[in-house]
């Protein structure tokens, strides 16, 4: 058996721990295309990768507000910064199902974002990737105090 490149290996880490980590994970360009879509996300929202692909966020969650969103995502691209969305702000960005059976009191899945700038080698950031946390439990928690 021939012995991969490091470089062939790391990537393969890379990719398995994108598309396995318990955190959605998505990749738009600048003008909200998606880039990345990971398993969590394919998972919980009902839509594989080849369906949303190079299509923008709007089209597949029209119920997201554009100009909301793109206000969120302005100082990521200007500053370089990250911004957050809270389940307190918004119940959730994405319209999941909620799957755990030991919150099911909620019929979508409450979320905590964040938009992360991604950098290019030479610093300019083309791009954002957004990571999804399920707030679920917490919520609901925080509604019964």
């Amino acid at each position: 058996m021939m012995d991969l490149p490091a470089e062939f290996e790391q990537f393969h880490w890379m990719v398995d721990m994108v598309q396995n980590v318990e955190l959605g994970l998505i990749v738009l360009d600048r003008d909200h295309n998606i880039q990345l879509w990971n398993s969590f996300m394919t998972h919980h929202s009902g839509f594989q990768s080849h369906d949303v692909l190079d299509k923008t966020i709007f089209d597949i969650f029209p119920e997201i507000p554009a100009e909301w969103f793109k206000l969120k995502t302005k100082p990521v691209y200007d500053l370089g910064c990250r911004s957050f969305i809270t389940w307190q702000q918004r119940p959730y960005l994405f319209k999941c199902r909620n799957v755990r059976p030991v919150t099911q009191q909620a019929d979508f899945m409450y979320q905590n974002v964040t938009l992360n700038p991604m950098r290019t080698p030479t610093g300019k950031i083309n791009s954002l990737f957004l990571s999804i946390q399920d707030a679920t439990a917490e919520a609901l928690a925080s509604r019964c105090s």
